[in-house]
């Protein structure tokens, strides 16, 4: 059986926030496929990918519980939850190195210049706000950037990626 990841898949609403809480190979195209015949827009939101998917998702899905949606008519609705992405960031963290944030843009496209002609740069989450010692901005692994004296350069152990954050990175 091939390895999986546990995902957080958003379903964007003005009336009420639900995240879908499952399993799969590939989170990205899992998300896509469940866009498909969905009217409101899904968002990945991140990922666990810790080699115990089974386990992980039975504990989170006992964790949020009482924010299940519990529709009876619809045996799929026990993975959708009542829950914000501020609600599972703690999930992702907690997770360490195994966890990731989908990232919305990369890292380094320049949206505009400020008054002073200084570039200003999309934000690489645009539902919350990590620092570059949290979570790389490559990658989006929650192993966070060090930054490494002898290159004076920042490294994600996880994606490989050496950076100086100003002219992107470097695999």
């Amino acid at each position: 059986m091939a390895h999986m990841a546990v995902y957080f898949i958003l379903e964007e609403n003005d009336a009420d926030w639900r995240m879908k809480i499952g399993r799969s190979c590939d989170p990205q195209a899992r998300g896509r496929a469940l866009q498909t015949g969905n009217s409101r827009p899904l968002k990945l939101v991140g990922w666990i990918n810790d080699g115990s998917d089974t386990v992980t998702e039975a504990r989170l899905h006992a964790k949020y519980a009482r924010a299940n949606v519990k529709r009876a008519d619809d045996v799929a609705a026990r993975e959708w939850f009542y829950l914000e992405p501020a609600d599972i960031l703690s999930d992702l963290i907690d997770a360490g190195r195994f966890g990731f944030v989908a990232k919305n843009a990369d890292a380094f496209e320049i949206v505009g210049y400020d008054r002073d002609a200084v570039p200003e740069y999309v934000g690489v989450w645009d539902w919350a706000n990590l620092e570059i010692d949290e979570c790389c901005p490559f990658c989006g692994c929650f192993c966070g950037m060090h930054f490494q004296e002898a290159s004076w350069m920042y490294h994600c152990p996880n994606c490989d990626t050496l950076t100086d954050f100003e002219g992107g990175g470097i695999a």
